[in-house]
């Protein structure tokens, strides 16, 4: 198996090659910079293996203890290393992973004369092993492009391929697939970006809305929701979504008296303060004539920020207006 088969990229740029954060993982407080810069140890002086074997060969306690019987003989039992390891095996969480769908293998690269630090950027300053540590897809797309290797998704994928889709999308994907685009799932099975771009979203729900947006929905309860959770609705529209219904067709629920004299009812779309103009609904209304009228004693002309807002809230929302606009 050449080297094209265990570099592992795909064509799209910026996706993890890596897993994210295994479940309660912390950071393994390991200094490669200790290691590697302070006392000049070779890569290979502690992952024996790495070259030899596809997995990243972390080292045997009887291999640190070459370095650590003496080391850790004036620490506490709590803080030797020997805690990390169990019947002589490394025990400690690692904070980062290869998927099981991810192909890779540390002896491929090593035989092809691949330096270290080509893939592990920087981790001789490292003081902590952290997520950030891996090795990012986009790296290795990069690193096969310039050596002219193939770049397709079978290279190092098991399931993420470019000549079928993955098994998740066959049985009610249709139905499913929103459900795990909005997921906070990143690995690799589920990653949407792998594969699709944001206008993939919208080259289908253009023609055919979610399942979710029924007549029903559409006519009556999308506001119910929106009021809910602003940010879902966020995902596809944008503010002028609603502006392009609802400067023609009023909601059903603004009609009659709708909000009495005040309008504190319109913060349940009209908000943070600011955003809309009253004009996106009142355009042809200049005024309201139950409008509190200016108070005898007020000179015309006077600033009413000065006092009204200051000392208490306004019963609405402050547009910036000229108060005497309404308050006549």
């Amino acid at each position: 198996m050449g080297v094209v088969a265990v570099l592992g990229a795909a064509t799209v740029a910026g996706c993890s090659l890596v897993g994210a954060l295994t479940s309660g993982a912390k950071p393994f407080a390991f200094s490669h910079r200790v290691h590697v810069t302070d006392e000049s140890l070779d890569c290979a002086d502690c992952h024996q293996t790495a070259e030899t074997t596809d997995e990243p060969g972390m080292p045997a306690l009887s291999q640190c203890m070459l370095c650590h019987e003496e080391i850790d003989a004036k620490k506490a039992a709590d803080r030797q290393v020997a805690t990390l390891f169990g019947d002589g095996r490394f025990m400690a969480e690692r904070v980062s992973h290869l998927e099981d769908e991810v192909v890779f293998s540390h002896l491929e690269h090593a035989t092809k004369g691949l330096d270290c630090n080509l893939c592990h950027v920087g981790i001789e300053q490292d003081e902590q092993i952290l997520a950030d540590s891996a090795v990012r897809m986009d790296d290795c797309t990069a690193c096969h492009e310039d050596r002219a290797m193939s770049i397709d998704c079978a290279v190092c994928h098991k399931e993420i391929r470019s000549d079928r889709a993955p098994e998740s999308h066959a049985r009610l994907w249709q139905r499913r697939h929103g459900g795990v685009a909005r997921s906070q799932d990143r690995t690799t099975a589920n990653d949407c970006t792998l594969c699709h771009d944001e206008s993939s979203c919208a080259s289908c729900h253009q023609e055919t809305p979610p399942g979710s947006h029924n007549s029903y929905f559409r006519t009556k309860s999308h506001g119910l929701m929106a009021r809910m959770d602003r940010q879902a609705c966020a995902t596809c529209h944008r503010s002028d979504s609603c502006d392009s219904c609802h400067r023609e067709t009023r909601p059903l629920n603004h009609s009659g008296s709708w909000g009495g004299t005040q309008s504190r009812h319109c913060f349940g779309c009209h908000f943070p303060l600011g955003k809309d103009e009253c004009s996106t609904c009142h355009g042809d209304t200049p005024s309201h004539l139950d409008a509190t009228p200016l108070p005898a004693s007020h000179a015309p002309g006077m600033n009413c920020r000065m006092c009204h807002g200051l000392t208490a809230p306004l019963p609405h929302v402050d547009k910036g207006d000229e108060c005497g606009r309404c308050h006549r």
